[in-house]
């Protein structure tokens, strides 16, 4: 009985360790993706007419929507938040 107990804590330890780490690694590509918006901002700075400011917003649209949502592992972070909640369930 003492030894499944055990076996259950590793696994939830292991559960909440791999939660905490999808969760840094979205916060990183949040922080990558600011520093790459930059870039951005400062193409808008540099642009001399408006249809050129608005070239950039477009791509700026166009980074966000293709190199950061898929990088945020969203479906990581859901399956950590069901093994949380059936842990949870499991220690009622």
């Amino acid at each position: 009985m003492t030894a499944n107990r055990e076996l259950k804590e590793l696994q939830a330890q292991q559960v909440r360790e791999i939660a905490k780490e999808r969760l840094q690694s979205a916060i990183n590509s949040l922080q990558r993706a600011m520093y790459e918006l930059e870039v951005y901002s400062d193409k808008f700075d540099n642009a001399s007419t408006d249809y050129e400011r608005g070239k950039v917003v477009n791509y700026a649209i166009n980074h966000l929507y293709c190199n950061i949502q898929p990088n945020l592992r969203i479906d990581l972070l859901a399956d950590s938040q069901a093994e949380l909640a059936k842990l949870e369930i499991s220690n009622a």
